[in-house]
């Protein structure tokens, strides 16, 4: 599996487990890079950035950036839920399937505002999050 599929596969994990961010957005509204059309507010959107081998020692580790935003049509939920979903990965060592996490953090943080064509604003709040793993 390739690192891209096996750490949006953990992350998702990670994420749907944590019971006090799934009550606070309703259900699973969890989604990997988009979400549907169909999909309503409060949401998570996750996506991988870059990464790529470190190249600084013989074994295989690997720095990867994923971005995680929460999304809501109120900007101080959308703040919440960023901070529930920190509380789940900052400084938390995910399983990732063939590869041992020894590393994730947050970083550069974002907030966002989106005013669709004909609608109300949303709000986005989140930040980058940097993954060292290493093949197992």
């Amino acid at each position: 599996m390739s690192v891209y599929n096996a750490l949006g596969s953990a992350i998702y994990s990670r994420l749907t487990g944590g019971t006090a961010l799934i009550a606070a957005l309703g259900g699973t509204a969890i989604y990997r890079t988009v979400a549907p059309d169909t999909a309503g507010y409060p949401r998570v959107v996750f996506s991988h950035v870059t990464g790529g081998p470190d190249n600084i020692t013989p074994s295989d580790n690997r720095t990867q950036i994923v971005q995680i935003m929460s999304w809501s049509d109120n900007q101080s939920e959308a703040g919440s839920i960023d901070a529930l979903v920190s509380t789940l990965l900052h400084r938390y060592s995910l399983s990732v399937t063939g590869y041992t996490v020894w590393w994730c953090a947050r970083e550069t943080e974002y907030s966002l505002v989106e005013i669709p064509p004909n609608a109300d604003p949303i709000f986005g709040v989140g930040a980058d999050y940097r993954i060292r793993l290493d093949l197992t």
